[in-house]
């Protein structure tokens, strides 16, 4: 596995108390969904998953700090909008790098300036005979967005170069 690129996984840990009734395995959720559906996806894309829990007595902040900007990709799951996906999301954006972004199909909406990017819905009931097409799907979704992203930042990719063109010309016309 050595040779495999890596990809960390970003994504709720717990799921709020507002939409706990939502998910039929309560608590346990997004566990569930690391375990069954990203990680396998991510593997079977052939990355190494790099889940979103800190070992031993690593500092975490540090630990997903480090990932954001050391790994090939990012899967980021949007699914019941938690704020600190977004952030970790923001983090992984400005360094301009690639990113796969997912939801589940309980969340009707993710916001309007992480919408416009190209994401993977998948089905949060997670049953068995779904998965083995969902992981396919996903895993296709993972290679596809990493491959197109070129090494960047989707978002960087098609509006970073209009800004440096714009303050490339600002300069060049003082």
């Amino acid at each position: 596995m050595a040779d495999y690129k890596s990809c960390f996984i970003i994504m709720p840990i717990t799921v709020p108390e507002v939409v706990k009734d939502r998910y039929r395995d309560g608590c346990e959720h997004f566990k569930h969904v690391l375990e069954c559906l990203l990680m396998p996806a991510v593997e079977k894309a052939g990355f190494r998953a790099i889940p979103p829990l800190a070992r031993g007595s690593d500092l975490i902040h540090a630990e997903i700090i480090k990932q954001l900007e050391t790994t090939d990709l990012v899967l980021c799951d949007m699914s019941a909008l938690n704020p600190n996906v977004f952030f970790e999301f923001g983090i992984r954006t400005s360094l301009n790098k690639p990113v796969c972004v997912v939801k589940d199909d309980l969340t009707k909406h993710i916001p309007f300036d992480t919408g416009i990017i190209n994401f993977h819905e998948y089905l949060s009931a997670l049953e068995p005979w779904d998965l083995t097409k969902e992981i396919n799907v996903l895993s296709e979704h993972i290679k596809t967005s990493y491959e197109r992203s070129e090494g960047r930042n989707t978002l960087w990719k098609y509006f970073g170069w209009f800004f440096a063109e714009f303050r490339g010309k600002k300069v060049n016309n003082r």
